[in-house]
């Protein structure tokens, strides 16, 4: 494993991160409109595909959040669950925003053609599209899971050499 479990760290933040975020997004589209397709993003099959872009389209917002996260509460000296969810809930909105924002000027800016910072930007402009109040919930619920993380590799740390 890495230095106090950071790839298991991270890892959590992109794969939990994307899915909790995609879940939002499905659930506020589910609640939109009406389903009669078994094969339209409202079924469980959407999910399941707004989830797979979610991991490429919102990898770099997911683990961005996740080191601020991380370089916070060290800062602040949190270590309970319950302060990383309120932190998560106040972080996740502000880089899903300006993650999201960057992704429009950059649409305006540009021409058509798909550069790797549209690519970076996309999915954080779609939940800002969709409703940026929805990263609050999934900032809280994927906060809980880092700091449960973060304590579970907090005491197995490799001695330094002497």
């Amino acid at each position: 494993m890495t230095r106090s479990g950071s790839l298991a760290y991270y890892l959590t933040a992109w794969i939990c991160g994307c899915f909790f975020m995609s879940l939002a997004v499905w659930t506020r589209d589910w609640f939109g409109a009406n389903a009669d397709n078994a094969f339209s993003t409202h079924s469980v099959f959407g999910l399941i595909f707004i989830y797979f872009y979610a991991l490429v389209f919102g990898a770099v917002a997911a683990l961005a959040g996740g080191f601020l996260l991380r370089r916070a509460m060290a800062a602040l000296k949190c270590k309970t669950p319950s302060h990383w969810a309120i932190a998560g809930a106040i972080l996740a909105p502000a880089v899903v925003a300006s993650f999201g924002l960057w992704g429009r000027h950059i649409g305006i800016e540009e021409g058509s053609g798909i550069s790797f910072l549209r690519i970076i930007t996309y999915g954080p402009k779609i939940v800002v599209e969709t409703g940026w109040w929805l990263a609050i919930p999934a900032g809280a619920a994927i906060a809980y899971l880092l700091c449960r993380v973060q304590r579970a590799f907090a005491g197995q740390q490799a001695p330094q050499p002497s």
